[in-house]
């Protein structure tokens, strides 16, 4: 039986955004789940500047960071944040298109939200595999291939 998707909000607050199909990598997270969560998921496309606050706010860290996911309970999902500048860099630097690496962004933002984490080498395993696998739904080539040990 096929899950519902959520409905999903988005925003694009800063930042030199192309236009890009959010539904479609959300979907192929979600595809990849055998008991995803749903409801109301917020996407903001954002910028270096603003995402660097929440993370020092809500991390502790102060830089900024690709991607941040804000789990919610009930209805909620959560939200995603990204920042425009962190992902043109990334994507320029390892020769990928941005709009393949923001998808690849989304679904991870999306299994963070899921519960899913990356903390230790074992969670690491799992949560890249499933974006492995939804990536490749996409038409998108494995992002962890090829990259220094």
């Amino acid at each position: 039986m096929a899950q519902t998707p959520p409905d999903i909000d988005v925003l694009f607050q800063a930042g030199d955004w192309p236009e890009l199909d959010v539904a479609a990598a959300i979907d192929a997270a979600q595809a990849v789940l055998t008991d995803a969560r749903t409801g109301e998921l917020s996407v903001v496309f954002s910028d270096d500047a603003h995402v660097q606050v929440l993370n020092r706010d809500y991390r502790h860290k102060d830089t900024p960071t690709n991607v941040l996911s804000f789990p919610q309970d009930g209805p909620l999902l959560g939200d995603i944040i990204l920042a425009f500048e962190t992902v043109a860099r990334e994507a320029e630097a390892a020769d990928k298109t941005f709009a393949a690496h923001t998808s690849h962004l989304l679904i991870h933002g999306y299994l963070h939200l899921q519960g899913y984490d990356h903390e230790d080498k074992d969670e690491a395993d799992i949560m890249e595999a499933l974006e492995i696998r939804a990536l490749q739904r996409l038409g998108i080539d494995n992002p962890y291939e090829n990259q220094d040990a």
